[in-house]
């Protein structure tokens, strides 16, 4: 949960200084202007009634106020709190139980006072870290937010660090929310706020020691001010030589900060110093900067110049690879860095959203649907005593359509192999949260309702009315060669059936 703070904070005592220092209002979070405003006007809508977008989701890093500014909104409106963190309550059944039941109906205050939504008096829904809900541990839990939003009667908040990982396991979640990005605040805000603390804590801290602090901090206010209270523990003056307590600077760079400077500046020395303090291999950042040349250079001339120093990193990079010889890396990255930066004509101003490589982004995509893959094939492949690699390339075909087009099949082999949504997903080419994928384990559980094997009763019907009729004929045909004499059955005992050993047969 993420912490940001003002001068105008509450100064109640709690234990920790995160909480102590927690904002009543949105004014009162340092940074994120315009975040703060799409936010209020968001909850403003919901005021009138309810609108277009039910659910609205907080995007950017940990420790940036997107916790902070949801419960800040909730004390400036009057409105109660459910908060629940869904990387700790994963499952359906706990989300349907905390953040549906919450969504769906009014709410009371503390106290047992009745709040009236049509005059205003709602409740806020804070899923936290719902981007982790989609693990391995209850695919159902993706499906539980989905339907929560979509009938929801009171205004919902997401909080996630990465979007695009829930946008990827959720069209319906991406096309019913509002998404807001947060950045880092200001180094210059958050000082100031570390001093605002020092004053109001009779804590005496050197100008040098606030700025270790901020720097460490990389934006994450939570993370500062948590510095500030353990250098504090049992001190009344903090002094530069007591930060060291808190280890060397952090002055590794985050990828898109390396991209402004290589962009931005046109500084040879800092472009250099930029990609020799991220912490990503050339092969990877060749991509990012290839991806971002075209977005944020726009004049022709610039543009080629950068992709040709860009071509001669690429040279350097296929020696690598070919030579196995990695002190080439070094030319490889003055190129893409150097090169880059100093190949515009002319500096270019404005902000520029860079771009994540489209490249990766499909590797990423289909990183899930290849795991999806690897597991399904080594669920059969146990069922089957095969490798993977025999059931992916030989068995896989005949399956899919056997699964496709048998609902027989489809509902006996989802429970024997203890199949997931998004394994079910990937054999009918549907997403994980789809009709199709909803309406097998639906009619699964119908099934298993009434203790039957799937697509068995109708067949136990049809042998019962086969076996009465094979009777009947046997009966009338003993009456008419020996009247009213049965037929005297054999004592020789009836062949046993041939045991099916088909790749499929259900027990």
């Amino acid at each position: 949960m993420e912490i940001l703070f003002s001068v105008g904070a509450i100064r109640g005592y709690m234990v920790g200084w995160t909480e102590k220092y927690r904002p009543r209002k949105l004014d009162d979070v340092i940074g994120n202007k315009k975040a703060k405003d799409e936010l209020r006007q968001w909850a403003e809508s919901w005021l009138s009634g309810i609108p277009k977008f039910r659910a609205v989701v907080l995007i950017g890093d940990p420790g940036v106020g997107k916790t902070t500014c949801a419960h800040a909104l909730a004390k400036e409106l009057g409105w109660q709190v459910v908060e629940m963190n869904a990387s700790d309550h994963r499952n359906a059944d706990a989300i349907k139980r905390i953040a549906t039941h919450g969504a769906m109906g009014e709410t009371f205050t503390d106290d047992g006072e009745f709040r009236d939504s049509a005059s205003g008096q709602r409740k806020l829904i804070i899923l936290d870290e719902a981007d982790n809900v989609f693990g391995r541990e209850d695919y159902g839990g993706i499906k539980a937010i989905s339907t929560t939003i979509t009938g929801a009667q009171q205004p919902i908040v997401l909080i996630v660090n990465d979007y695009y990982e829930l946008k990827r396991r959720s069209s319906t979640i991406a096309q019913n929310t509002k998404s807001i990005k947060f950045s880092k605040p200001h180094k210059q805000s958050i000082n100031k706020l570390l001093k605002m603390i020092a004053k109001a804590e009779g804590l005496s801290v050197a100008d040098s020691a606030l700025d270790f602090i901020t720097e460490r901090s990389m934006g994450d206010v939570r993370s500062a001010i948590n510095d500030l209270q353990a250098l504090a523990e049992g001190r009344t003056e903090i002094k530069e030589e007591d930060v060291i307590a808190l280890g060397k600077r952090d002055t590794s760079q985050t990828v898109f900060n390396s991209l402004a400077v290589i962009f931005r500046t046109g500084n040879c020395k800092r472009s250099r110093e930029a990609v020799f303090d991220l912490d990503e291999d050339p092969e990877t950042l060749i991509l990012w900067i290839d991806e971002n040349i075209p977005i944020a250079y726009k004049d022709a001339a610039d543009i080629a110049a950068a992709y040709d120093a860009l071509a001669k990193a690429d040279v350097f990079m296929g020696r690598v690879r070919r030579r196995q010889y990695y002190g080439l890396w070094g030319y490889a990255s003055d190129m893409m860095s150097c090169g880059v930066s100093l190949a515009k004509s002319r500096s270019y101003s404005g902000f520029v959203n860079y771009a994540f490589p489209g490249w990766l982004r499909k590797m990423s995509a289909s990183k899930g649907y290849r795991s999806t893959m690897s597991s399904f094939a080594a669920k059969l492949g146990s069922h089957t005593n095969k490798s993977s690699k025999v059931v992916l390339q030989e068995y896989l075909p005949y399956f899919r359509t056997l699964y496709t087009q048998d609902r027989e099949f489809r509902l006996n082999m989802t429970r024997r192999l203890g199949l997931t949504e998004e394994e079910v997903g990937f054999l009918l080419g549907q997403k994980p949260d789809s009709a199709k994928v909803r309406r097998v384990f639906d009619d699964l559980r119908k099934v298993e309702a009434v203790g039957k094997t799937p697509g068995t009763e109708d067949k136990a019907q049809a042998d019962e009315d086969a076996g009465t009729e094979e009777e009947a004929s046997a009966d009338e045909g003993s009456l008419k060669e020996d009247g009213d004499r049965p037929e005297v059955a054999s004592e020789e005992p009836e062949a046993e059936p041939d045991v099916q050993s088909s790749l499929f047969q259900f027990e």
